[in-house]
């Protein structure tokens, strides 16, 4: 068993002083001086330069960071920034260019499946484990594509199977779960190109390794799947005034205002993307960080 760690709000926090000062004072070091890269102070009311996502979206981020999903850059050149890309997982995601998080040692197993935002491999710490092909519905051996050797419906959660997650996956993944998505990173992803356009897939490398932003209508390269409703943030898009990953607020309802919500138990992220301790600004909301 892995032992815990909470990931203090420090790293979101520190953006905001290094990388994106106040935002008022105008003096392009970003207000403080210590970490500025020239672009900070612009007194528009939010963070420029490499701070700065595709509007209306800013995300709380460290200059200097070596980890793709919290350096303030956007790596893949998709116009989308750290906690704004669809392909970052938390401020440890090191691969800003998939849905892989780059971790060592995370999405190791194609089969059995574990909370997918923890960071690592294996149910011990976070008491969930479910065969992948409960997510991809599949209600026999037959019909399972990955590891059919090892399936048995039964042991699947309800509706398709019989068997509860527990209560500890619930708890201990639910928090850790961005919008969209599901504790099994099955989760409703929109066409960054084309953002009323979205998919429900399993975005896991393990088990859609080819999956990436350019070709989520391919469904032999981005799984299609089936949300557990019992663990996670799955509930965006639609009629609600939750944003899914690659969602533009053009899309939202009009009974919105424009204004985009999150799920019940997180916050919308504050100025800049900031967000509380052990937290971190994903599509606009503070999801928790754990490893």
């Amino acid at each position: 068993m892995k032992t815990r760690l909470w990931l203090l709000g420090g790293l979101v926090l520190l953006a905001l002083a290094s990388a994106c000062g106040d935002n008022g004072s105008g003096n392009g070091d970003g207000g403080t001086g210590d970490g500025g890269d020239g672009d900070g102070g612009t007194g528009d009311g939010g963070c420029t330069g490499l701070c700065t996502d595709a509007p209306p979206f800013t995300g709380g981020c460290t200059v200097g960071s070596t980890i793709q999903c919290a350096d303030c850059i956007d790596n893949d050149g998709d116009g989308k920034v750290d906690g704004y890309d669809i392909e970052c997982s938390g401020p440890l995601d090191d691969d800003e260019g998939s849905f892989s998080t780059g971790i060592p040692g995370d999405n190791m197993d194609a089969v059995m499946q574990d909370c997918f935002f923890d960071g690592n491999s294996g149910a011990g710490n976070d008491g969930c484990n479910i065969h992948v092909c409960c997510l991809l519905g599949a209600t026999s051996k037959a019909t399972c594509p990955i590891g059919a050797n090892r399936y048995d419906v039964a042991d699947c959660p309800p509706p398709l199977g019989s068997t509860p997650l527990s209560q500890m996956c619930i708890d201990t993944c639910g928090a850790l779960t961005p919008p969209g998505c599901d504790c099994f990173a099955c989760c409703t992803i929109c066409d960054p190109a084309n953002p009323a356009q979205c998919y429900d897939i399993l975005t896991n490398p393990s088990a859609s390794p080819n999956c990436n932003e350019t070709n989520l209508a391919d469904p032999a390269a981005c799984l299609p799947c089936t949300k557990n409703t019992a663990c996670g943030n799955d509930e965006c898009g639609g009629t609600t005034c939750i944003l899914c990953p690659g969602q533009d607020p053009s899309t939202l309802p009009t009974s919105c205002g424009g204004t985009a919500s999150c799920p019940n138990g997180t916050t919308v992220c504050g100025a800049g993307g900031v967000c509380g301790p052990s937290t971190y600004c994903s599509n606009g909301c503070c999801i928790g960080v754990i490893l």
